[in-house]
């Protein structure tokens, strides 16, 4: 029994004898160092982590102050022109970008989704738009040296630039010569 007890003995004494190989002294050396390593770069993401998320947060998108949905109808020399889908979306289709900093993320602010006629003013800042610039951010309704008759829910207008858009308002262009 006593050479049992002896033998576990040694083998509890090696456990806790270090090894002080080449190899062994050589591995922990690359562990301390991957160690010291890896616990900046943890440190660091953590910390880019930690302020991208405060930085979002103060400075994160603008939530819309204005969701409006006036309506254009457009007459070119008698003939029905459709107010073309995508306007202020697609980059063919969004001429001028002055107001670009009012819009959401890939919109401008004054923008069309179909070919309805229905514009949409979506809005950060809370300010009249005009039907000028919503046809400056177009850029394809030719109106230079034209006759341009223009009406408000019926009622004729005399600056169709001018014209402030407003909610469900019903908005008739003929453009002539």
């Amino acid at each position: 029994m006593n050479k049992l007890n002896k033998g576990l003995g040694n083998k509890r004494n090696q456990k806790n004898k270090r090894d002080d190989s080449y190899v062994a002294i050589n591995r922990r050396r690359r562990k301390r160092n991957m160690i010291m390593i890896i616990i900046p770069i943890v440190a660091a993401v953590i910390a880019f982590g930690v302020s991208s998320t405060s930085l979002y947060s103060t400075q994160g998108p603008k939530p819309l102050v204005e969701h409006i949905h006036p309506h254009l109808n457009v007459t070119v020399d008698g003939t029905s022109t459709p107010v073309p889908s995508q306007i202020g979306i697609d980059s063919s289709l969004w001429k001028v970008h002055s107001l670009d900093q009012y819009g959401t993320a890939g919109f401008a602010p004054l923008h069309t989704h179909d070919a309805s006629g229905t514009i949409h003013v979506e809005s950060t800042a809370n300010r009249n738009y005009t039907l000028g610039e919503f046809l400056d951010i177009w850029g394809g309704l030719d109106t230079n040296g034209k006759t341009v008759r223009a009406s408000v829910d019926a009622k004729p207008v005399s600056d169709f630039r001018d014209i402030i858009l407003r909610d469900g308002e019903q908005i008739n262009l003929n453009v002539g010569r």
